[in-house]
């Protein structure tokens, strides 16, 4: 691979908030082998914590030979639709397992949700991990109640683990069913780190310096106290931000545009990925930076009644 395709995101980072992740779900997964009963665990965090990326590593990892064409498929991802149904979400599991009836506008819900079962059982699978889940919450109320009884349905059915990964409202879910509601215990968050909080903040700076590593080009010490500050400011301490900016920032330099990354490629290149109308002293690499979180109105990191978009 020529460094021109280079990409952060091809580089995975082990930290501590992943190591959690990876707990849990193994937690959980050995949970629902020893009891025999499926397990539930909710996954929640801000868009850019990293949550889908840490779920595919983790099954990754704990299932290096999980697929085998038409014999077994030991983990399962759903890509939830916008606006889910019955219907539509059981299509969605159909495609992700590869059923070529996935689409068919003649089967019903109910045949739909039979070959799932069928399937999961056949192909051996324990972990279903149901993407952007907050989708669900985001209908009408009977929309909501007959999701998330479906999904009981399908855990009644087999022995596997269902993990819910999504925004915070992710959680209104299991509050539409009771019986749903038990088999969920474990909830696991993801957040931006914490500059005020010293074992988030070294957490952010190893996180740094690791990305740093990674890098193909000469750039600037990212690991200075103002650079980790405006690192944190750009990115409200979220990874993929971070991986934003200094992949774009390092294709301009790949591309011949600039002889490294410093503070005005990475001020360039934060209105490319991040905020195309912020004014300089809003730009956190800018000289100009004023050092205020970018959390106010129409600002990358708005907060809405406490709660980060």
């Amino acid at each position: 691979m020529s460094d021109i395709h280079f990409s952060l995101r091809r580089h995975f980072i082990e930290t501590q908030q992943v190591k959690q992740v990876f707990q849990r779900i193994g937690d959980v997964h050995q949970d629902m082998l020893r009891s025999g009963t499926s397990k539930g665990l909710t996954l929640l965090g801000v868009s850019g914590s990293g949550k889908t990326t840490a779920v595919r590593q983790c099954l990754a990892s704990s299932f290096p030979d999980g697929v085998i064409p038409g014999k077994i498929r030991r983990t399962l991802e759903i890509a939830t639709p916008s606006t889910p149904t019955k219907k539509n979400l059981a299509s969605a599991a159909l495609t992700g397992l590869n059923d070529p009836f996935a689409d068919s506008r003649s089967h019903t819900e109910g045949v739909k949700t039979k070959r799932i079962i069928k399937l999961l059982t056949n192909l051996q699978t324990e972990i279903v991990v149901f993407d952007e889940a907050q989708h669900i919450v985001d209908c009408t109320r009977s929309t909501t109640y007959e999701a998330a009884d479906w999904i009981k349905e399908i855990m009644n059915a087999c022995n596997i683990v269902v993990v819910l990964a999504g925004l915070e409202r992710t959680q209104q879910l299991l509050w539409t069913n009771e019986q749903l509601r038990r088999r969920f215990s474990a909830v696991v968050r993801l957040r931006g780190y914490d500059l005020y909080v010293r074992e988030e903040a070294e957490q952010f700076v190893a996180l740094l310096a690791a990305l740093r590593s990674f890098l193909p080009v000469p750039s600037v010490d990212f690991l200075t106290k103002e650079m980790i500050q405006r690192f944190h400011f750009a990115s409200n301490g979220l990874i993929d931000y971070l991986i934003k900016v200094l992949d774009h920032a390092t294709w301009h330099v790949l591309a011949g545009r600039s002889n490294g990354i410093d503070s005005n490629l990475l001020s360039q290149v934060f209105r490319d990925e991040v905020w195309a109308e912020a004014p300089l002293e809003r730009i956190p690499f800018a000289a100009e930076f004023n050092f205020k979180p970018l959390t106010g109105a129409r600002e990358p990191f708005e907060v809405f009644n406490g709660v980060q978009s």
